[in-house]
């Protein structure tokens, strides 16, 4: 019990942190103001009226959110831990009967919070609006907040682990910028001159493995499966052999866990021999 009670004290306090410097209020009100002109310019389009027009705007949505939602956790924990051993924070804390395990998941929890905060605060009133003026599914634009969710603590789990590797705060935002770079644009393009250079080589359901390689990948794939007025736009993922729903997620939630997993790890390593810098 007194382990979950230091967890949790650890994650209000990056949570007040991170309120008090506004950060989530600024990432939620570039979120919130997106969201709501790609709905805008979505349904003006289509005359936010009819089937068509909510699987255009749903499909902006989750566009937006493989884009935006992906960069702002991994930039978000560029830095976490390795700014505070800079300070001195870190040692106060260890100091402390607190265990580095206790830390580590009371940051991230923390982390999760805060991130979670600033979704929910943009894509809550976007969604409201959605529903009250359009033919959008609530019970969908639920799955796709949820999803967009999932999707946000799985990259602020990778950055974790970028932040460890990277030592200092500036290497962590270069890394991180990369690696969105890379799961986002680079993987899928890479994929597509795959299909085009061996055409009929590649099986569907090799296709659908490799594409489980990449969270991006495996977001627009659940939401091929839950989100329905949304599934046209999805492109590599009507080209993969479709899986069930519980191993898309099963694979979503292992690349939360494992990245965390393996920065704890390092995180230990390094602090034992007192070269985390």
């Amino acid at each position: 019990m007194k382990r979950v009670d230091a967890v949790w004290t650890i994650a209000r306090e990056e949570l007040a942190g991170r309120v008090r410097n506004r950060w989530i209020w600024t990432v939620s009100a570039l979120v919130l103001i997106t969201s709501l002109a790609v709905a805008f310019l979505g349904s003006v389009s289509v005359g936010v009226i009819g089937a068509r027009g909510s699987e255009i705007i749903m499909a902006s949505l989750l566009n937006l959110a493989v884009y935006l939602v992906p960069l702002l956790a991994l930039v978000m924990g560029a830095g976490v831990i390795i700014d505070e051993k800079q300070r001195g924070i870190l040692d106060v804390f260890l100091v402390c009967p607190v265990s580095s395990a206790e830390y580590f998941l009371g940051k991230f929890v923390g982390y999760v919070w805060a991130l979670s905060i600033a979704l929910l605060a943009s894509f809550v009133p976007t969604g409201i609006l959605l529903v009250v003026t359009t033919a959008i599914n609530p019970t969908e634009y639920l799955l796709l907040l949820l999803l967009v969710l999932s999707l946000g603590v799985v990259f602020l789990s990778i950055s974790f682990f970028i932040s460890i590797l990277s030592r200092d705060h500036a290497r962590g935002v270069g890394l991180s910028i990369l690696v969105w770079v890379l799961s986002v644009f680079v993987y899928d393009l890479v994929l597509v001159g795959a299909l085009v250079l061996y055409q009929g080589e590649i099986s569907p359901a090799a296709f659908g493995t490799i594409l489980l390689l990449n969270p991006t990948d495996i977001f627009r794939l659940l939401a091929l499966s839950w989100v329905g007025t949304a599934a046209s736009p999805l492109g590599l993922g009507t080209v993969a052999q479709p899986f069930p729903v519980e191993i898309l997620a099963g694979f979503l939630v292992l690349w939360g866990i494992v990245p965390l997993w393996l920065s704890h790890r390092l995180f230990q390593t390094r602090l034992a021999k007192d070269r985390l810098l």
